[in-house]
Formats: C-alpha cells, sequence, structure tokens
C-alpha cells in the first residue's frame, strides 16, 4: 500500500457512505462537539476505565487548551493515539503523536474513537467550512455511534494512517487494539453517558430560557425608555385657559409624527383648547416629508375646533420650504414663540400689558 493509497480523503465521508451508511448524521458546533468529546471522556476518567483512545483536532491549537485533560487521560488509558497538525504537550512515553501533513485532509476533521472492556464508541465531525464570528458557532456535520462493527471498520482505516506517519509505533497501537476488541456497550456506561448528554441539554435549554427571558425584560424596559422619550419629544404645554404650545425638538420621522400628532389631539380634547401653538425652532429641517406630517397634525387638531399656528421658522427653513413648493396653506406663523403667544392671545381676544 502506498502513501497515497494510506491517505483518508474524508474520515466522516467514510464512514457515512461505506462503513455506517445507517447512522444519521446531525449538525453540531465545535462547542457542542467539544461537549460530546468530553462525555465520552469524562466516562473513562469517572470509572478509571482503562481504554484505547484515538483522537484528532481540526486545529493543533485545542489541544493545547486540554493539556491537563490528556495528561489524566494519559494516567488511564493503555494508549493514546492523537492526530493533529503539530505535537501535543503530553509526554512522549504515555501517547502516540501522529503529526499531520499540512495538506492532509484528516486534518480538517474532528474524531474520537474510544475501545474499553464496557463500550467502543465513534465521534466524528466534518467541518462544512462557513464563516463565523465565533470559533466556538464553527458548524460540522457530526455522526456518533457505539455500533462495535463501525468502530472495528473505523479502526481498520485509521491504523494504516498511523502506519504512514509513525510506524516505529504502529506494532505498538495493533497490539493495544487487540487488549480492548470493540464490543456492544454495558448498560450502566450507556446510560450514564446518555444521562450526561441529557443533562447538558438541559443545562443548555435553561441558559437559553434565562436568556429569552432577559431578552424579554430588555425589551419591556427600551419599549419604556422609548415611551419616555417620546412624551418628552412631543410635550404639550398648556400656556394660558384655551392655549397649548407643542415645541418640536430633532427630527420627524412617521414614527414620531404619529405620536405627535396623538399626544397633541389628545391634549386639546383634554384641555378644551381653541389655539395651539407648534414651535419648530429645535427642528434642524423641514422637507417635503416633515412639511407632510406637520399638515396632517394641523388637519387632525382642526377637526377639533383647534385654530393653529406655527412659530420658529427659521429664514434658512423658509428657503428650503419655497424652494420644495412647500406650501402650509391659510396656517398662521410667526418667526417667534414670543410673536405666536402674542398672536394666540389677540385670537381669544386677550393681551399682555404692564402692571401700573
Amino acid at each position: 500500500m502506498t502513501g497515497e493509497d494510506q491517505r483518508l480523503p474524508s474520515l466522516f465521508n467514510l464512514i457515512k457512505n461505506t462503513l455506517a451508511p445507517d447512522v444519521q448524521p446531525f449538525m453540531a458546533s465545535k462547542a457542542t462537539l467539544v461537549d460530546l468529546s468530553h462525555t465520552l471522556e469524562d466516562c473513562i476518567l469517572r470509572n478509571q476505565l482503562p481504554a484505547v483512545i484515538f483522537t484528532g483536532f481540526q486545529e493543533s491549537s485545542h489541544w493545547r487548551k486540554e493539556t491537563q485533560r490528556y495528561l489524566e487521560l494519559a494516567n488511564i488509558a493503555s494508549t493514546i493515539c492523537i492526530f493533529a497538525g503539530g505535537k501535543p504537550p503530553v509526554p512522549e512515553e504515555r501517547h502516540i503523536a501522529v503529526t499531520l501533513s499540512a495538506d492532509d485532509p484528516l486534518r480538517q476533521e474532528w474524531f474520537l474513537l474510544v475501545l474499553t472492556e464496557w463500550f467502543c464508541a465513534v465521534l466524528c465531525g466534518l467541518d462544512n467550512q462557513i464563516p463565523v464570528e465565533r470559533e466556538a458557532d464553527r458548524s460540522f456535520a457530526t455522526l456518533l455511534t457505539f455500533q462495535p462493527e463501525v468502530v472495528s471498520n473505523v479502526l481498520d482505516a485509521l491504523i494504516p494512517v498511523v502506519e504512514r506517519y509513525r510506524p516505529d509505533r504502529a506494532a505498538e497501537l495493533i497490539h493495544a487494539r487487540t487488549q480492548f476488541p470493540p464490543r456492544a456497550p454495558m448498560g450502566p456506561y450507556l446510560t450514564q453517558i446518555v444521562a450526561e448528554i441529557v443533562a447538558h441539554m438541559q443545562r443548555r435549554y435553561d441558559q437559553q430560557r434565562q436568556l429569552v427571558a432577559e431578552v424579554q425584560a430588555l425589551a419591556e424596559r427600551q419599549g419604556a425608555l422609548e415611551e419616555t422619550i417620546a412624551q418628552l419629544g412631543a410635550p404639550v404645554v398648556p400656556l394660558f385657559e384655551g392655549v397649548l404650545l407643542l415645541p418640536l425638538i430633532g427630527s420627524i420621522d412617521s414614527r414620531r409624527s404619529q405620536y405627535i400628532m396623538e399626544h397633541l389631539l389628545s391634549g386639546i380634547a383634554e384641555h378644551m383648547a381653541d389655539v395651539v401653538i407648534i414651535d419648530i425652532t429645535g427642528v434642524p429641517m423641514v422637507d417635503t416629508a416633515v412639511a407632510n406630517h406637520l399638515l396632517q397634525t394641523i388637519r387632525a387638531a382642526r377637526l377639533l375646533g383647534a385654530q393653529i399656528i406655527i412659530t420658529g421658522i427659521r429664514a434658512t427653513i423658509a428657503q428650503t420650504m419655497i424652494s420644495l413648493g412647500i406650501d402650509l396653506g391659510d396656517v398662521r406663523s410667526r418667526g417667534t414663540l414670543r410673536e405666536g403667544i402674542i398672536t394666540a392671545l389677540e385670537m381669544l381676544g386677550m393681551e399682555i400689558r404692564p402692571r401700573r
């Protein structure tokens, strides 16, 4: 068998299409794939089970974060064979390092094969190569099976890879395999593994539920804040009996326009106002859209019997309105709020006089 013959194009596809076509693949994030690997390894650590472990990573940086875990596994397992893009920081005498070449397709896959006297399992994930912001969210097509015949066939595919890269350690690995022939899982250990997976799912669900509750609470607080801001952005101020002031500050869009109209109409009805002064001194720009919003508000106020005075139209805004052909019709307009107040009082037959 040549070196090229020993190169696996894809362990995942080999399992899926040839070795175990009845095993249904599922999608998993890198974080979930790590959790599944830990679940199988934790069963060995927790129960002190002698084992043979084959493990491979998409990135050699992974085992740098998990050095202590592999040292603990090395104290229990008979043999650990690590496939990676570099040399793991585990003593050579306690594992078999298979340093894959840069172009080896096996470097793109994540796999864990476990042999014990009480169960065997193989976990394999193939990177979907979809760009993500967080490495933990990287997506993998994943297979997990406890079928002894599948595990045995996967071993037949992996051992030639070891023979290619580490011919000096291949015999040692073949001998270790004979000590733990693949077998169907025993009830207590399979139950333990499934229970841990279910517990992890429950933790994820609890975290998701908590996150949803926090998002809902945040949305409620944001809604209340927006309501407060909207009220501050359209205050209806009673000046005199029958006269209301609506000072507008900032830009006006369709959503804010609707709130301004509703707030103003409520104020007119509540205070039985005859005159409303709309001051736009704080509005930075009046274009066609803003003018239409104002006209709609004016028409609605007139339907309730109130007369409207517009104040605060600056020279630049007046020029813009003329160039855009915006016509406020017969609406009274005054340059300043002071002039608007005087006009409103005159309309009601009142005036402001200095005291004698």
